[in-house]
């Protein structure tokens, strides 16, 4: 079974936290830092745009939790690595859109 498969628990996730100090909750929100993708929030889609980055285009999703994450990964553009923003320094969490 791949990262992309329906059952969560094969979905390969890195947290930046050690184990037991993990938090799955209050996150800010996920984004990438590759260069051309970004969020349409009038389609509700990740495109593929060279003007990404400029003003005026957000690379931001709204999404408060680990399992919500995993979930949105599941239509987010493959191989493009993804980061669930924390609200404290040193919990963030990352993974690669399945779609």
């Amino acid at each position: 079974m791949g990262i992309c498969d329906a059952n969560f628990d094969d979905m390969k996730l890195k947290y930046e936290a050690k184990k037991r100090t993990r938090i799955n909750y209050r996150f800010m929100g996920f984004t990438t830092f590759e260069n051309g993708w970004w969020f349409n929030h009038n389609t509700k889609k990740w495109e593929q745009n060279p003007n990404a980055g400029e003003k005026g285009y957000s690379s931001h999703q709204d999404c408060r939790t680990v399992k919500a994450f995993r979930r949105k990964l599941k239509s987010a553009p493959m191989g493009v690595e993804f980061i669930l923003i924390s609200r404290w320094v040193g919990y963030n969490v990352t993974g690669f859109g399945c779609a």
